[in-house]
């Protein structure tokens, strides 16, 4: 598999120390990818991905508040991760960017390109919704209470994040990305994503949208993944053989989506 170089980085957030990587190569003639990872993950869930993308585009892998290594405190919804993404490309002084969300980064990719217009050059959004309601919610938070942190990672990722048969490596891998931080924290950001609605901003969206959906995602359903779409003015691509997490289930795949959008723009 291809490899690139990241540096790591830590600036100054709205609520503390926002951490990530960036890609150490980057054409300063090809505009910048802003990476946004799903709920209680890290951004460096898209390293698989941006090795498969041609050339050498600036990449950015935050992770927002609450998650990773940057600072876990709130308060923690689309407002406040909205003003992490922002507080990144300020600090890299990017002027216009593609934002490529997974499940959580979906809405943010949204509301960043309905509030940022003239910021945002095109959204990709994979395995998201625009309100995010899974069925199993409920039921993880109770796992959450009665097996803590790891434990509802462990039993969660395998049985509702991921395709039937997934490698156990890449199981692993994601479980090894999730969020280190306590119940408290990991409960919060649950509750911040569940309720959180950027329907209405869909509406203002005016640059190319790209929206792809699992076959077996049971988190964000193709039903949501249509919806979706059609709000954005786009047609639904469904990844076949994958759950919730493309972008650690199918990297090439979601590289071999993004690289003509990528290319059409800019």
């Amino acid at each position: 598999m291809p490899t690139v170089d990241f540096r790591p980085f830590r600036i100054s957030g709205p609520s503390g120390t926002l951490s990530g990587q960036a890609s150490a190569e980057a054409d300063p003639s090809a505009t910048p990818v802003l990476f946004i990872h799903p709920i209680n993950l890290r951004g460096a869930c898209w390293e698989d991905v941006v090795a498969h993308l041609p050339g050498r585009r600036l990449c950015l892998l935050p992770d927002l508040r609450g998650h990773g290594d940057s600072t876990p405190a709130g308060p923690f919804g689309i407002d406040e991760w909205i003003q992490d993404c922002v507080a990144v490309l300020d600090h890299f002084a990017i002027p216009l960017v593609h934002v490529v969300g997974g499940s959580l980064g979906g809405p943010l990719a949204v509301a960043l390109a309905a509030r940022f217009p003239d910021r945002v050059a095109s959204i990709a959004a994979f395995g998201a919704a625009l309100a995010i309601r899974g069925d199993d919610v409920s039921a993880v938070l109770d796992i959450l209470r009665q097996q803590g942190v790891r434990g509802m990672f462990a039993d969660a990722i395998p049985r509702i994040s991921v395709a039937p048969d997934t490698p156990r490596d890449v199981v692993e891998r994601i479980l090894a990305l999730t969020n280190p931080n306590d119940a408290d924290t990991v409960a919060a950001i649950w509750g911040a994503t569940i309720t959180a609605d950027v329907t209405p901003e869909a509406a203002q969206v005016r640059c190319p949208a790209l929206v792809a959906t699992g076959q077996f995602d049971i988190t964000c359903t193709l039903e949501q993944g249509e919806e979706m779409a059609k709000r954005l003015e786009t047609q639904l691509v469904v990844m076949p053989g994958v759950g919730h997490l493309p972008m650690m289930e199918a990297p090439p795949a979601v590289a071999a989506l993004l690289t003509p959008r990528f290319a059409a723009v800019s």
